[in-house]
């Protein structure tokens, strides 16, 4: 029978409730591994704290005179007034939009990948965008949340070398036409691939 207090089928979870729970408890571990931590950025700098960010949710990171920080204990060469954080790889890693305000104080970041990190969206690209555009050189954005009101602000990105996005922003036209004009027209020479 069926324990109708515990949703157990013969003393068993079910199924279900099995699911609804993890998600529940993923949520909860996801926005645990996003909330922005203002006294750790104080304490660290906020190049180590973006990094720490990063690395704690399995992304990769590189400074101006380190190698590719892969684990959370390769961390310490991060800690130093020194650390300048130049590249981040997220690739299809949990960081969420809310997490963004990492990119506070980031003033050397020159690489960003962030294919496919479903939770970014365009408040979190735009926190990204306040932060980097004057440094952004390579930009992949594909796969994520991000819609062509987002993608809008792209040629705010000055130094702008490469851009990866989805080509599912194509169906917005004219407007997705009008935005890459206005990257060609503002004398930059961006290399542009369409992930389809």
């Amino acid at each position: 029978g069926i324990n109708a207090e515990y949703g157990c089928i013969h003393g068993k979870m079910s199924i279900s409730k099995i699911l609804k729970r993890s998600r529940l408890f993923y949520g909860f571990i996801n926005l645990a591994f996003n909330q922005y931590d203002s006294s750790r950025v104080q304490k660290v700098g906020p190049d180590a704290a973006a990094a720490e960010w990063i690395v704690k949710n399995e992304g990769l990171v590189k400074g101006l005179k380190t190698d590719w920080v892969k684990s959370y204990q390769g961390l310490s060469v991060c800690y130093g007034p020194n650390f300048k954080l130049t590249h981040i790889e997220a690739i299809d890693i949990d960081i969420t939009s809310g997490g963004c305000k990492y990119f506070d104080g980031l003033s050397n970041l020159t690489h960003l990948k962030l294919r496919d990190c479903v939770n970014i969206d365009d408040s979190g690209f735009q926190v990204i965008t306040r932060n980097c555009w004057k440094t952004l050189q390579y930009l992949d954005i594909a796969g994520t949340s991000i819609s062509i009101r987002g993608f809008e602000i792209v040629p705010k990105f000055q130094c702008l070398k490469k851009l990866e996005y989805d080509g599912k922003l194509r169906k917005y036209q004219p407007q997705h036409d009008e935005i890459l004009m206005s990257l060609t027209e503002s004398g930059k020479q961006t290399e542009i691939k369409i992930v389809t």
